[in-house]
């Protein structure tokens, strides 16, 4: 073999090695930022969590409060603090759904509803709601880039390689989005 041919063939390698490296470096970088993209989530449920107990006390003082939702809600507030992620959303979902009715036995009870520890805290879980909303799409725009990128030609070579897989989206529910479909301005 050549010499010339022969730093060709180096060459080609190196190109090959420095391109599997590249792609490989993004790679675990998307990696990186949807789990960051996700602690953003978690902070919030944390959050979250932690004010549904002083929550459920206040509501407990002020009046004789239905008890099935507050074992929703104290149920719901276990999942928040989990590691599954899925089900970590779904507990989040939960008490999205039981704010409503909150909110509406507060406004049947005066006391309840002028009550500053009480409203701090609605206030606080509804700015959590938010960061949440926030943390969600952001999550979810780091995995649909990842998702393309694993599946993309070139990197899916590289990603086959090392077994990655497409990383699951946060999607609202289907019940959660049929109630947004149906909703009218009658209704509000």
């Amino acid at each position: 073999m050549s010499p010339t041919v022969l730093w060709i063939v180096v060459g080609v390698i190196v190109i090959a090695v420095l391109w599997y490296i590249a792609i490989y470096n993004r790679l675990r970088r998307m990696k990186v930022f949807i789990q960051e993209a996700w602690s953003g989530i978690d902070v919030q449920l944390k959050r979250k969590a932690n004010i549904l107990p002083n929550l459920v006390d206040t509501l407990k003082m002020q009046m004789n409060f239905e008890q099935g939702v507050l074992t929703k809600l104290t149920e719901a507030r276990a999942g928040l603090t989990g590691s599954d992620r899925a089900a970590a959303m779904k507990a989040n979902d939960e008490v999205t759904k039981l704010l409503p009715s909150i909110n509406a036995v507060a406004e049947a009870y005066p006391e309840l509803g002028t009550n500053k520890s009480f409203l701090q805290m609605m206030g606080d879980i509804r700015d959590c709601e938010d960061k949440v909303a926030y943390a969600r799409n952001r999550y979810n725009m780091a995995v649909s880039r990842y998702n393309m990128e694993i599946v993309s030609i070139p990197s899916n070579l590289v990603a086959g390689m090392m077994a990655l897989s497409a990383e699951q989206m946060f999607d609202i529910p289907n019940e959660a989005r049929t109630d947004a479909d149906n909703m009218r301005i009658g209704k509000l």
